[in-house]
């Protein structure tokens, strides 16, 4: 089946892109209807002439796609309009070419927006940069006390985490705690700044009556926050009085126990239950557990990502392998569990906080 010239100019001009079709010489032998309502009747002028031009570009796509007999892409710019111009061979009847067919799309309004997306994430970028170094401000400064040594590791799993810990001096008493909030990222971090600021005001206020207070004061603050239903905030959180070692210790809903390995390397996890801090008060309470930390005792909290990472065969790293390692490194702090989780996994993607409290 044969098809006329008038057949194919009228495929041409029902495009919705512009299309014209240059000679190997460069002259513009065809030009279809939306090319002609945007530069005019360009038939019968020098490709180039569209641009103002005098001579063709060193780049001119037309001649190299007729040399090389394949398409190539470029961005044209006519006064304040962007184009997205692909060259192609035309055929004559012996399969040599014998000129181009060009085909102008205007990404003019698709280049605005992707300027404007451009913008949005470099704030966004320097947003979250910003509130990187706000969150790592946060982190506790350790204080010194005498008897006790403190470390602790905090390891984001993106720019900003979910996971927090600190440790906070009043009169006679150390509060300490790690917190778990639900997801990662930016509003995640930013709810851990309520938990420092909740925490550190409730302990100050109720540090003489219980550790059930200051939580119970925590979980009134974030229901008046209103935050969203999907956020929810777990906690382990300790009160150490240094003059005797007893260590007083609440969850509201963490997962992982504390471990206390005693000297004599006897390992000890203390189970409690107790709510998370949501946007409903369930009323299931908090429980507390006691103990006393002695010479050379090493008391650990921390977050899941500790021991809910996986190495490539998707086996989890785990408590026994946390006990094994606290028991086998030698002088062990957070920074050697971290190096060591790291050694394990073949990718950390959760937040890792660690406390380790030990009595010298």
């Amino acid at each position: 089946m044969e098809f006329s010239k008038s057949f194919y100019e009228s495929i041409l001009n029902g495009m919705l892109d512009l299309v014209r079709v240059i000679d190997i010489d460069g002259v513009v032998v065809f030009c279809n209807t939306k090319m002609k309502e945007e530069f005019g009747d360009q038939t019968g002028k020098k490709c180039y002439e569209l641009f103002c031009k005098d001579s063709r570009c060193e780049d001119c796509i037309a001649t190299r796609s007729v040399r090389e007999n394949t398409r190539f892409m470029k961005y044209a710019h006519y006064k304040d309009k962007i184009y997205y111009v692909i060259s192609s061979p035309v055929y004559g009847q012996n399969g040599k070419a014998v000129g181009t067919v060009e085909v102008f799309r205007d990404i003019t309004e698709q280049r605005k927006i992707e300027e404007r997306l451009r913008r949005q994430n470099e704030i966004l970028r320097r947003d979250l940069e910003f509130a990187k170094r706000l969150q790592q401000s946060l982190l506790p400064v350790i204080p010194r006390i005498e008897g006790y040594r403190i470390t602790y590791t905090y390891k984001p799993c993106e720019r900003l985490g979910g996971d927090f810990l600190d440790v906070i001096s009043i009169d006679d008493k150390i509060v300490f705690y790690v917190a778990d909030v639900a997801g990662h990222g930016l509003l995640a971090s930013m709810v851990t700044i309520f938990v420092k600021q909740s925490i550190i005001k409730n302990a100050h206020t109720y540090i003489n009556s219980s550790a059930q207070e200051i939580m119970k004061g925590v979980l009134l603050d974030f229901i008046e926050m209103n935050f969203p239903s999907e956020i929810y905030i777990t906690i382990v959180l300790g009160i150490l009085e240094k003059q005797s070692g007893k260590v007083t210790m609440i969850s509201a809903g963490h997962v992982t126990e504390p471990i206390l390995v005693k000297a004599n390397k006897k390992v000890k996890m203390f189970s409690m239950r107790g709510q998370p801090i949501a946007s409903i008060d369930l009323e299931q309470g908090f429980e507390m557990k006691e103990t006393i930390l002695e010479k050379n005792d090493k008391l650990i909290f921390y977050s899941d990502g500790l021991i809910e990472s996986k190495n490539k065969q998707g086996e989890m790293y785990g408590k026994k392998r946390l006990i094994k390692r606290i028991l086998s490194i030698k002088n062990i702090n957070t920074e050697l569990l971290i190096r060591d989780v790291r050694n394990f996994v073949s990718d950390i993607d959760d937040d890792i906080a660690v406390l380790m409290i030990e009595k010298i």
